[in-house]
């Protein structure tokens, strides 16, 4: 399995260079667990915790948790009596949740700027595999998370035109959703190099395959190439790699992005992955990040512009909903 592959891959790889750092190393441990038990028909729904911090499922059972705590709660409230009020607990938590996953999608149908958005770009099947996060227009649904992702690349357009890129490349997809958004919006944009930490890159390599089939390539079909490049042709064609193949990769790129996860990251990681987006002669870079960080598992994300050179134009936007009044730091080239 594609899954075993990665992991065994990694074991043998320089963690100085290529670490998911602190934040991720916990959350990557229970994942896997959960992928191998669960599969991924329901990664943005309710039962599994495989997308916690990267995409929009919800975790509601703790007695699902895979790491030494959960197992200890899980068996202390596996007891008959304490079962009994736990699941009376569940019951009364998922009431709550269906309540506000209700409420958030009235607000998202009902707001002006989720309107505008919904006429200017396409949104074709992005409330899947088990996704609650969502609303309904005219019979159609319509992921949230797809909503806010399409606020950002709208506010990017007014500096960028994704129209004229043709490759793109980006650090921390999450599920791949936002290179799904790009290429049903953006048919210009042919050439795709997507990488992310182990197991989040086989979540959206299944993701990005599930539309996309055989244009996308998996690390079993690069693996063990010597130089890792986009074809010569004008087909879509979507190279999803692990951290460590970045050194196998030799490529050009229109337009490198990040969101959120660099801040997430070790410094010295950072540094590494600056340097082949240089080697990849980038011409457009754009980050986006949270405003609120945790300094034992985060840095300040206005920091991110020491990595290249201070030449980042630096701007806090609000977020598509603004009635939640949360900003955005967007770090992008001139």
């Amino acid at each position: 399995m594609l899954i075993d592959e990665l992991i065994l891959a990694e074991k043998k790889i320089d963690r100085t260079l290529y670490s998911s750092g602190p934040y991720w190393d916990y959350k990557n441990s229970r994942a896997i667990l959960e992928i191998k038990k669960k599969g991924l028909n329901d990664f943005r729904g309710k039962t599994a915790g495989i997308g916690t911090s990267f995409a929009d499922n919800i975790v509601l059972d703790i007695r699902n948790e895979f790491n030494i705590r959960g197992r200890t709660i899980g068996k202390i409230f596996s007891l008959p009596l304490l079962n009994r009020i736990f699941n009376s607990q569940l019951n009364t938590t998922e009431n709550y949740i269906n309540l506000y996953l209700q409420n958030k999608a009235i607000v998202y149908q009902n707001d002006k700027n989720v309107l505008d958005l919904l006429k200017k770009f396409k949104f074709e099947n992005t409330a899947n595999f088990g996704c609650l996060s969502s609303f309904k227009l005219l019979d159609k649904s319509y992921s949230c998370l797809y909503l806010d992702m399409a606020d950002r690349i709208n506010k990017l357009s007014e500096i960028f035109n994704f129209n004229n890129i043709s490759s793109f490349f980006e650090i921390g997809g999450g599920f791949g959703a936002n290179i799904h958004f790009l290429v049903t919006n953006f048919p210009n944009i042919k050439k795709i190099l997507y990488l992310d930490v182990v197991p989040n890159i086989y979540v959206g390599t299944e993701y990005l395959k599930s539309f996309y089939k055989e244009k996308v390539k998996d690390y079993s079909d690069l693996k063990d190439l010597k130089k890792i490049s986009f074809s010569n042709n004008d087909e879509l064609e979507i190279l999803c790699i692990p951290p460590w193949l970045i050194e196998y990769v030799e490529v050009d790129i229109d337009h490198f992005h990040n969101a959120a996860s660099f801040v997430e990251m070790p410094k010295r990681v950072i540094e590494n992955y600056v340097k082949f987006i240089r080697k990849f002669k980038t011409k457009e870079i754009s980050l986006i990040s949270y405003e609120i960080f945790d300094l034992k598992t985060t840095f300040n994300p206005e920091e991110l512009n020491t990595f290249f050179n201070n030449e980042l134009n630096i701007s806090w936007k609000k977020t598509l909903i603004k009635d939640y009044n949360k900003r955005l730091i967007y770090l992008t080239s001139p």
